[in-house]
């Protein structure tokens, strides 16, 4: 494994993501743009840039490719909240 992907910090449990911010991520995740997501997700741009920021932040992570490779690292993507 990469080192820069190994020193990637645990998620917080004090600082989960919401099920929006997971949401956000899957659809970067599937490859989606920015404009994609807020047409899909009916939101403006820039909600779901907002989303996106503050899945970065929980995550403690400086890029949305970074976030979106430790949730799916963590095995966090995907998963249906009930």
């Amino acid at each position: 494994m990469h080192l820069k992907v190994q020193r990637l910090p645990q998620l917080n449990p004090n600082t989960p993501l919401t099920l929006r911010q997971r949401e956000v991520l899957q659809w970067v995740g599937d490859g989606k743009t920015m404009l994609d997501i807020a047409t899909i997700m009916d939101l403006t741009p820039a909600t779901v840039a907002k989303h996106l920021k503050m899945a970065r932040d929980a995550l403690n992570v400086e890029t949305t490719a970074q976030a979106v490779l430790k949730l799916s690292m963590l095995n966090q993507m995907f998963i249906m909240d009930l």
